[in-house]
């Protein structure tokens, strides 16, 4: 009987002890489990896709006051504290967003001294210049410019933003080098496109005109990274979604970027990335070799109308084309997609 007992006791323990390793390796799976569904889930939360374009465009905007590019005359003491790259954006406490604006404040108040406020290196200023007076009429005495056009490449489509993004560097004065504040800005389909073609005595260039009645996208800002807005309902995407990357996921070595041939068509070319640029003070992220026999063949490598390129590695959008090397248009700079898009 005792023995009977003592077996009874032996199988309860026995039985209890396989539980508890049961209940163990239960909750250690369990736990695993959940640890790889939150790491799946985390990892489906953290991916975003977006549409590569690398299609040219046609851009216009108007900008937000007029930029002083110069004087009229060589005896400039009548300007009083004006400067070339100065943004005039008030005359007398009266808004100006452009030259007509100037000039109907001026042939209305009459005067020969006026205030002038002004944005330099971001800052508001104000002054009292005197004006030029000259066959009856006031002028200020200065050459101003409040509207830009040109030719560039955009880089992406974000559907979840509605959003584009653009040019991957900030559109500047071609007088000043300063870059311009826009007040409104639209992108055009470019048409009777030109290439002239690069090489190691002058930089090449996307030549092309576009209709202004029909914009397919807008914009209102524009900064060292390029510009964004809204897509309009003219536009048309022909890409395939892709994953957005990182600066992390960059690599020395082969890559693609999008562009369009001679037909019209967003065609891949191939490229090297030669040097990633470790400076947080610089908007240039990497050094990039056009090696497509192709695309050297088609504009010489890398031209003015190409900023904004998307460039592809690994199945993952990571960046842009800015500039070109000034002698050599198989070699130019480009940005971090995250950069871009910050």
């Amino acid at each position: 009987m005792k023995n009977k007992i003592t077996s009874i006791k032996f199988i309860s323990i026995f039985i209890f002890t396989l539980l508890v390793i049961f209940t163990f390796k239960y909750n250690k799976l369990i736990n695993d489990n959940n640890q790889r569904s939150v790491s799946i889930f985390k990892e489906k939360i953290e991916k975003k896709f977006v549409y590569p374009l690398g299609n040219i465009v046609g851009i216009k905007a108007d900008t937000d006051g007029v930029l002083v590019i110069g004087y009229e005359e060589e005896n400039i003491s009548y300007i009083g504290g004006i400067q070339v790259g100065d943004n005039i954006t008030k005359i007398n406490d009266e808004e100006v967003s452009s030259s007509e604006d100037i000039y109907i404040i001026l042939k209305k108040i009459k005067q020969e001294e006026i205030k002038v406020g002004f944005q330099r290196n971001e800052k508001y200023k104000e002054e009292i210049i005197k004006l030029k007076y000259e066959n009856g009429e006031y002028k200020l005495g200065l050459w101003v410019r409040d509207k830009i056009s040109g030719i560039g490449t955009m880089t992406l489509y974000d559907p979840d933003t509605d959003t584009f993004f653009a040019i991957g560097h900030a559109i500047t004065d071609v007088d000043t080098n300063k870059l311009l504040k826009i007040k409104e800005g639209y992108l055009y389909n470019a048409d009777n496109l030109e290439i002239i073609k690069g090489n190691s005595d002058s930089i090449g260039k996307i030549k092309g005109q576009f209709e202004l009645n029909h914009p397919i996208g807008r914009f209102d800002n524009n900064s060292n990274f390029g510009i964004h807005g809204n897509l309009l309902s003219k536009a048309k995407i022909d890409s395939e979604l892709i994953e957005l990357g990182t600066s992390e996921d960059i690599k020395i070595g082969d890559a693609v970027i999008l562009f369009e041939d001679e037909n019209r068509n967003i065609r891949t070319y191939d490229i090297k990335i030669e040097k990633i640029i470790d400076d947080e003070t610089s908007n240039r992220d990497m050094i990039i070799k056009v090696t497509d026999e192709d695309l050297i063949d088609f504009t010489g490598g890398i031209i003015q109308g190409m900023s904004g390129i998307p460039i592809i590695q690994n199945n993952k959008l990571i960046g842009s084309i800015t500039h070109v090397f000034k002698n050599n248009p198989k070699k130019g700079y480009g940005i971090f997609i995250d950069e871009m898009l910050q």
